[in-house]
């Protein structure tokens, strides 16, 4: 990859376009913290740009996931969001390469990364760095306990 493909900086903007995402989709949607995540498989860790992710909103009381996919390339929605909560909630986990996995009492399972420096690619030769390491300390916070209630 030439130079030139470097990650740019997302800033807020970013920020901005994956909460609009989120809000669209969810309601009562400023409840929620938000963090962008990796889909993952298996272990395996996308160790490049990823083009589809989920926007993850966390709440702490009561205690609430709410997982809404994301199509990276136009930054729009990418399926129907999931709510995970103590009603439906059937396990969560972290595994040893930290990704973090949770299933509902429906079938429903989700395996994800979270990164403090994620590189989206939201279209050809464009990856932007997001920042989210602040966000990640407080997820990571948030999964700690979530894990323990499940």
């Amino acid at each position: 990859t030439p130079a030139a493909t470097r990650p740019l900086d997302g800033g807020q903007g970013l920020k901005n376009a994956l909460r609009r995402v989120f809000d669209g989709q969810i309601p009562n949607y400023g409840d929620y913290n938000l963090v962008f995540a990796a889909q993952q498989s298996r272990g395996v860790r996308d160790a490049g740009t990823a083009a589809v992710g989920y926007v993850v909103g966390y709440r702490w009381k009561p205690a609430e996931l709410m997982i809404a996919p994301v199509d990276l390339t136009a930054i729009t929605g990418a399926g129907v969001p999931v709510e995970v909560n103590m009603t439906n909630l059937a396990h969560a986990l972290q595994w040893d390469d930290t990704s973090y996995e949770v299933g509902t009492s429906t079938g429903r399972i989700f395996r994800f990364g979270v990164l403090a420096a994620p590189v989206l690619d939201i279209g050809p030769g464009t990856p932007l760095r997001l920042a989210q390491d602040e966000d990640l300390i407080d997820f990571t916070s948030f999964m700690d306990a979530f894990i323990a209630m499940a």
